[in-house]
């Protein structure tokens, strides 16, 4: 699946991995993003970019973040 997230566009396989915490949702697996004081960038995804990946089924993974953060992939 190809996912438009700003002006970069990504190729979502099963193996990617987003964090949704309640205020939005984050790809994790990809940055095409420039990096800012040797920090790795997650991508925001958009109001377009969530209905379409509203489309698949997700499968939760556990996660090692504070509670009410959910880490899942999508089933491609």
């Amino acid at each position: 699946m190809n996912l438009k997230i700003g002006r970069h566009e990504y190729i979502i396989t099963s193996k990617d991995r987003f964090m949704d915490n309640g205020a939005c949702i984050q790809l994790l697996t990809q940055s095409k993003e420039k990096s800012k004081w040797g920090s790795i960038p997650t991508p925001v995804l958009s109001k377009r970019a969530i209905k379409e990946i509203k489309k698949y089924t997700k499968i939760q993974h556990q996660d090692h973040y504070e509670t009410g953060t959910q880490i899942f992939s999508l089933d491609l």
